[in-house]
């Protein structure tokens, strides 16, 4: 996008976001809320999102109406989610009020700036904070967006900065981040996923290609360089253009030495000696593309060491919510490549058993990788499913969390159960849970919030 195209948000004062309780739409919300325009949305539940916004001075609505478009507003912003047939989408069409997608506007917003953009299928949103953070405390004052609550954003999923600098999740769900011009572009993997966008790999290895091909010119690229994928849909860049980092092949930057304690995990990348207050391989493989972007931009190694250090993650990232006599994680995974990473991050640090409820996010997902699912959980000594949550899908006759519930069986002698009513699971919970358990809710739906119910009954001794 170059300066003589229309800036859409030109003297704009009042804008509508349909759907405006999802991560990325709340970070647009929050964005123009601080830019001073009037922010108006609409959301079908509330959230801890959506009561942020109102606090910031959004006004939303529970509900898709198009009484929620007045003739006031002057641009409504919708999610990928949001269908024609929606009310609101409809009714701004009939009032002639111009739309935008999510996708496009966040390229209005950043796409002038010094853009890094990161993407991949696994650890976007933690590499994003991370790099997000080694800016922030360095001075850069970056602009940003992430797909997740962060609290050095106080909480919130953007952040506007004064300088040339922009930080972004680049989402390939819907092929949303072909709408970004990069000068910078990290690349944590890439594997199959989306199979309701995506007509298989070769499709998104094709996108990824287009995304790297919407690039400015001399940009450079942060690749994961053990990834199969990656390494194609890179084959037909110069090696003067690519930073490739991993454990396993010859890559510019080589990790050793991974050290993992019960909260830290310490590494080293070439010569460089590195802690990172976090556990697992995935995410010292995010450290890593966050070392480099920071490197890359001048940042001394030392300085860059100090922020890694401090970061204390993002939410629900399998994130330590209660740490007494039993441990509890809230865990955002939801794809059996992460659901593995979690497993893999604790299993060698927990003393007690481990007890997973997942809960399946998707009917496309659950019904395409229901085996590698059970594969990714069966070393849980305690695997509780729960009821399937559809998101922004139709229900899939046959498709259900019993799929995995089936496979599982076959595969572990351990304990597993399936229990549709998040009020048994925490009935069954505090039958079977003894002190030195460590549990993870894990899924992208609201299972997260039956996190939030066990640890105020562990707290207070009620089930609200």
């Amino acid at each position: 996008m170059n300066k003589s195209q229309s800036k859409i948000l030109n003297n704009i004062k009042s804008v509508h976001l349909i759907g405006i309780g999802g991560i990325g739409m709340s970070g647009i919300a929050e964005y123009l809320l601080r830019k001073g325009v009037s922010v108006f949305g609409s959301d079908i539940n509330p959230t801890f999102i959506t009561k942020r916004l109102q606090k910031l001075g959004a006004k939303i609505y529970n509900s898709h109406n198009k009484k929620n478009i007045s003739q006031n507003i002057q641009l409504v912003v919708y999610s990928s989610a949001v269908k024609s047939n929606n009310e609101e989408y409809a009714e701004a069409i009939n009032k002639n009020i111009p739309l935008i997608r999510r996708a496009e506007m966040l390229g209005e917003i950043v796409n002038e700036k010094h853009l890094i953009s990161v993407s991949g299928t696994h650890g976007k949103t933690t590499t994003t904070a991370i790099i997000s953070k080694i800016l922030i405390d360095n001075g850069f004052d970056p602009t940003v967006f992430v797909g997740g609550n962060i609290d050095f954003l106080e909480g919130g999923s953007s952040r506007i900065g004064e300088s040339k600098y922009a930080v972004v999740e680049a989402d390939e769900y819907d092929r949303s981040f072909l709408t970004l011009k990069s000068d910078n572009i990290v690349i944590t993997n890439i594997e199959c996923d989306h199979t309701d966008i995506y007509d298989g790999l070769d499709d998104i290895i094709n996108t990824f290609k287009i995304f790297c091909g919407n690039a400015k010119d001399e940009s450079g690229i942060i690749a994961y360089g053990d990834d199969d994928n990656v390494r194609e849909v890179l084959q037909n860049y110069s090696s003067s253009e690519i930073n490739y980092y991993g454990l396993e092949r010859i890559n510019n930057y080589k990790i050793t030495n991974i050290k993992v304690s019960d909260d830290y995990t310490e590494f080293k990348l070439n010569n460089h000696n590195l802690k990172l207050n976090l556990l697992g391989k995935h995410n010292v493989l995010n450290a890593s593309a966050s070392f480099i972007a920071g490197n890359i931009l001048g940042i001394s190694p030392e300085n860059i060491s100090t922020s890694l250090e401090s970061f204390a993650g993002v939410n629900r990232r399998l994130q330590l919510k209660y740490s007494k006599e039993i441990s509890v994680y809230d865990d955002y995974a939801h794809h059996p490549t992460e659901v593995k990473s979690s497993f893999e991050a604790l299993k060698n640090s927990v003393k007690g058993r481990l007890i997973t409820i997942f809960q399946p996010h998707l009917y496309t997902r659950t019904r395409d990788f229901y085996n590698e699912f059970s594969d990714a959980l069966k070393g849980n000594d305690v695997v509780i499913l729960a009821k399937l949550y559809p998101a922004r899908e139709n229900e899939i006759k046959g498709v259900s969390s019993e799929l995995i519930l089936n496979e599982l069986k076959k595969k572990t002698g351990n304990e597993v159960f399936y229990i549709d009513d998040f009020k048994n699971i925490i009935t069954k919970l505090n039958e079977i849970k003894k002190d030195g358990d460590t549990i993870i809710f894990q899924g992208a739906g609201n299972v997260t919030n039956l996190c939030e119910d066990f640890i105020k009954q562990l707290n207070n001794g009620s089930i609200k």
